[in-house]
């Protein structure tokens, strides 16, 4: 008999209670507009502005005097910092927090439409609300990916440290260098530390999802919390094909040029079919109970619909990324002179992949689509990694997640998640068996644009509502105390 009906589990996140909330620290919004100035760029490990670097990081100790004061702080390669805040427990866990000082760079022929120079920090807006507190945005490179975050938990603990807050628990804190570019030189470095030293944690919390409005079907107006549990797999393949060119007068039949267009062509076919992993079946179990009548019937009949759903999924290019192992050309190079039939094209892919895919099917299905048109492969880079492990949505450390989004954003619902981009976290694989990839930030789809792109801002109200709900997580997870007197 077809489960006609789904039973919420909304239920299970409450607001949270017993954790304190403090005014925002004066000057907040003028240190992450500062913070904004400084091009901490990751293009290429030999291209590093160390003096942007530098400047950032001086800049930190400068700011956060009693974070400073009360954290260890380790460097690893040149400017990754490893922040320790101890707690006084021989019982106590170990809690880890990701965030990048990097960004990526701007594309210099956009310059024209930014409202404002990219790395100005600078302010729209006014004070207009009933305490004068400014209403606006704050724009620039790294604003929702990944200062904002980066400087909301610097300001959570400034705050905290201020207050004397004593951690229950070990709390830690990664400040990578290079994610935009995989955190080989950063983040990779302070893991294989951990392995090292037998250092693994009880959770993990880098960037990722985001409390998305009008993107998820059903839900068009309801804000959804969307917790990455796991995160894509990726691979760049360099496929080549040569085949004698000669004068443009008399040109074969087929070219270099014509086989890799063949390839190209089918590679937009898909290298394979679309399926729900496991964090989509979280996804699925937690927001469908939510959705209307119909899409609720659906959602419940699924071993009889998915063929159905999938082929919803495939409307948006979202929809496209969660179910599908992704494949799309990336670069493409061929020809020296217009006169002159090419001996050789050049195509760089990109795919990022499903939990349950190995990297090795991959680049199998890649070999043979190429050599249909006479194509060869080869890794792009050595970059290359496999879908992470899926963690917990029954864990309390993802309870406890979802109570500080009902006590932050009280209308959003909580979902598990995968992540479809890239974040630090991948390299802590294998160091906790619960890693959760989370951006405490509203963004409606036009928004989400801004990540990476032109006229890159932030909402100065869902800057604070960061901070507030860092502030309420960290007091979560370390189960910590303030002294009596404070």
């Amino acid at each position: 008999m077809p489960l006609l009906n789904l039973e919420s589990v909304q239920g299970r996140y409450t607001p949270s209670t017993g954790t304190l909330e403090y005014p925002p620290l004066r000057g907040d919004l003028q240190r992450l507009q500062q913070s904004i100035t400084y091009k901490t760029i990751s293009q290429d490990p030999r291209m590093l502005d160390t003096t942007a670097f530098d400047g950032f990081g001086k800049f930190l100790r400068a700011s956060y005097p009693d974070l400073f004061a009360t954290l260890t702080v380790d460097t690893f390669s040149t400017h990754t910092y490893f922040l320790h805040w101890p707690s006084p427990s021989p019982e106590a866990k170990n809690y880890l927090f990701i965030a990048h000082q990097d960004v990526v760079p701007v594309d210099q022929k956009s310059l024209g439409q930014w409202h404002n120079p990219p790395f100005s920090g600078a302010f729209e807006g006014a004070s207009g609300d009933s305490e004068g507190a400014e209403i606006g945005y704050i724009y620039g490179r790294g604003t929702l990916d990944d200062k904002s975050s980066l400087m909301a938990l610097m300001e959570t603990l400034e705050s905290l440290a201020f207050q004397h807050f004593q951690p229950a628990h070990n709390l830690y804190f990664c400040l990578g260098q290079d994610e935009e570019i995989g955190g080989q030189a950063g983040a990779a470095l302070v893991a294989e530390h951990c392995h090292q030293t037998g250092l693994s944690f009880e959770a993990i919390l880098d960037e990722g999802g985001i409390i998305s409005t009008g993107s998820i079907p059903g839900l068009k107006q309801t804000p959804v919390a969307l917790i990455g549990t796991a995160e894509k797999g990726y691979l760049s393949v360099e496929v080549s094909f040569n085949i004698a060119g000669g004068h443009s007068s008399m040109p074969n039949s087929q070219t270099a040029i014509t086989q890799s267009a063949g390839f190209i062509n089918d590679l937009s076919e898909g290298l394979f079919e679309p399926q729900f992993s496991q964090p989509l079946n979280g996804f699925i179990d937690h927001l469908a109970p939510e959705m209307p009548w119909t899409l609720k019937t659906v959602f419940a009949n699924r071993f009889l619909t998915e063929p159905l759903l999938l082929s919803l999924y495939q409307k948006s290019h979202t929809g496209r990324a969660l179910t599908n192992n992704t494949a799309v050309v990336t670069i493409m190079a061929s020809g020296i002179k217009d006169n002159v039939v090419p001996a050789s094209a050049r195509v760089v892919c990109n795919t990022r992949i499903l939990p349950g895919t190995a990297p090795e099917d991959v680049l199998a299905r890649y070999q043979a689509l190429a050599a249909e048109y006479g194509g060869t492969v080869e890794a792009y880079q050595d970059m290359g990694s496999a879908a992470t492990n899926t963690s917990s949505t029954e864990s309390e450390d993802f309870m406890k997640l979802g109570q500080a989004v009902k006590e932050i954003f009280p209308e959003a619902l909580v979902s598990p998640y995968l992540t479809i981009g890239g974040t630090d976290s991948k390299n802590f694989e294998g160091l906790s068996k619960n890693i959760y990839r989370f951006l405490p930030m509203t963004l409606s789809p036009e928004e989400v644009g801004g990540i990476h792109g032109t006229n890159e801002r932030i909402d100065l109200e869902e800057y604070r509502k960061m901070v507030r709900w860092y502030t309420t997580l960290v007091q979560l997870w370390s189960e910590g105390e303030f002294p009596s007197d404070s």
